[in-house]
């Protein structure tokens, strides 16, 4: 028998060899085990492998790969991860036209695990070779946040924006990876992006407000206010938010013209007629000051602050009377409150000083002491300020010879009661009235 291998029996036979060698490898693929190359320890991606040999056809080669995607897969959602990065493992090995995109499950595979650099890796050389995968640039943007490293993660969501424009979750993503990075200017002007692409989104305006505020000149954020109050008339928050700011920023006319239809529409909410009263307060409009007052003491029937406010309005129109009701009103509502006892004080003083001009007689310096006890008890109050305020007023009395002193009440002892037309509205059945009696009792 003739055992001599012709070249053209070696070609075959060769063929043959490479043909068993393929099926060997596809059948190993069944039981789970890949030939080529293991999975390094610790979850870590292969290290580069070197092409393989064109030994074996194309068509065989996408017959491994085809084998391979499909246990690797199967093993990824059982929750095997070992067995899934074997077989993406080689995958990537023959897929040598990269033509199959396993960066995604690869990645997941190693981040179930927990080898976080390998996931970096594998996402990282993702985008290297499907550069237009949003997804793996999102998770790359992911992992690159979650390491601080703000500055590539907004490379890679910008990526991700360039891929499907105008994405809102993408912008919103963005938005947050510039407020990380303390990056204000990108972060403004994304959120204007955004509600320009959802216009009609109240609380994302608000955001877009409210980072204003933060971050920008206060003539921006009310530019931004106004702008809202103009797009949504009806938003109320937004209203009283504009007229709250032109409020702090002295521009008390613009604020009560906001307030004013605030309240029509609100009229409810009490802290809108207290900034409307503060408002016309500031422009000495004194008269709609006191009816916003009202309505607020409508609502909250015992609030001596808004109650005393009344009082101290009426005393500047110059009604002593009803400033003193008021006064006493406040009182009423909470006993011993301090600057009530101001209030009242200061319109007997008020009173007293106009009348007596630079020559206050006797009567006046009667009116002047009950202005002296009022100080007192003020300056006997919780309340710092008022106890401040009540101890200077009390010591300007003194110091100005305002209030009776020995000589006084010994020249005009059977006078001890206020008279006259100026002081008409002084009853002198007052609780107050009747300190009188005591402060001249000292002087013994």
């Amino acid at each position: 028998m003739n055992y001599n291998i012709t070249s053209k029996n070696k070609t075959n036979l060769n063929h043959i060899y490479n043909l068993n060698i393929a099926l060997i490898i596809i059948l190993a693929g069944f039981f789970g085990c890949a030939p080529l190359p293991p999975a390094q320890p610790g979850g870590q991606p292969p290290a580069s492998q070197p092409t393989p040999e064109l030994t074996i056809s194309p068509a065989e080669r996408d017959s491994i790969v085809k084998v391979r995607l499909s246990f690797g897969y199967e093993c990824w959602k059982n929750g095997d991860y070992v067995s899934a990065l074997e077989h993406y493992n080689v995958v990537r090995h023959y897929d040598i036209e990269h033509k199959k995109n396993i960066y995604r499950v690869w990645a997941d595979c190693f981040v179930r695990q927990g080898a976080l650099d390998s996931a970096l890796f594998a996402y990282e050389e993702g985008i290297k070779l499907f550069p237009d995968d949003e997804n793996l640039r999102l998770s790359l943007a992911i992992m690159y946040r979650n390491q601080g490293r703000f500055a590539d993660a907004i490379v890679q969501q910008k990526e991700a924006l360039r891929i499907k424009p105008d994405d809102a979750r993408y912008l919103t993503d963005l938005e947050a990876l510039y407020e990380a990075a303390e990056d204000w200017a990108n972060a403004i002007a994304t959120l204007e992006t955004l509600v320009k692409l959802q216009p009609n989104d109240k609380d994302l305006r608000q955001r877009l407000i409210d980072l204003k505020r933060a971050r920008q000149s206060p003539e921006e954020y009310l530019s931004e206010l106004r702008k809202t109050v103009e797009q949504f008339p009806e938003d109320w928050s937004a209203r009283f938010n504009y007229a709250t700011v032109l409020l702090e920023r002295k521009d008390s006319r613009e604020a009560a013209i906001q307030f004013d239809i605030y309240t029509k529409n609100r009229p409810e909410d009490v802290e809108g007629w207290r900034r409307l009263a503060q408002a016309l307060d500031n422009l000495a409009e004194w008269n709609g000051a006191i009816a916003a007052l009202k309505k607020v003491v409508e609502l909250q029937p015992k609030s001596a602050p808004d109650i005393t406010a009344v009082s101290s309005n009426y005393l500047n129109l110059g009604q002593s009377g009803e400033a003193r009701r008021w006064g006493a009103r406040a009182i009423e509502a909470e006993a011993g409150y301090g600057p009530a006892y101001i209030v009242m004080a200061d319109v007997y003083f008020k009173c007293a000083d106009a009348t007596a001009k630079d020559n206050p007689r006797y009567i006046d310096k009667l009116v002047f002491a009950i202005a002296y006890g009022l100080y007192e008890k003020a300056a006997a109050s919780s309340e710092p300020q008022a106890r401040s305020d009540g101890e200077r007023g009390m010591r300007i009395l003194i110091q100005s010879e305002l209030v009776p002193s020995k000589e006084d009440k010994f020249m005009n002892s059977r006078t001890t009661r206020p008279t006259g037309k100026a002081y008409e509205w002084i009853d002198t059945n007052w609780p107050e009235v009747q300190y009188i009696d005591k402060y001249l009792n000292k002087l013994n």
